[in-house]
């Protein structure tokens, strides 16, 4: 699965994503902040992991696709290290 198209909604606190397969994914953007799938909040073992809280009024602020494969979104609480595999955003999160 690859994007055709990447739209951010901050009023609505939403992103949504058209797939190559011609369906619309819809994301919160306090569901993408909780669900980060970096090393700092998933850990390196499912014991490290951490419950992220707290970020019920969060924005993404910029978007940056990177390679064929995913994407890097930065939010307004200052984090931005985690990759969002095209994968992952079509079949894990909901």
């Amino acid at each position: 699965m690859t994007p055709t198209a990447i739209r951010n909604f901050n009023a609505d606190a939403r992103l949504e994503i058209d797939w190559d397969d011609d369906s619309t994914s819809c994301y919160a953007h306090e569901l993408l902040r909780v669900q980060c799938p970096c090393a700092d909040c998933r850990g390196h073992t499912p014991e490290q992991a951490k419950i992220i809280t707290g970020k019920e009024d969060v924005r993404v602020t910029h978007i940056e696709l990177i390679g064929n494969y995913a994407v890097r979104i930065e939010f307004d609480d200052g984090h931005n290290t985690g990759l969002y595999t095209f994968t992952h955003l079509r079949h894990q999160i909901l």
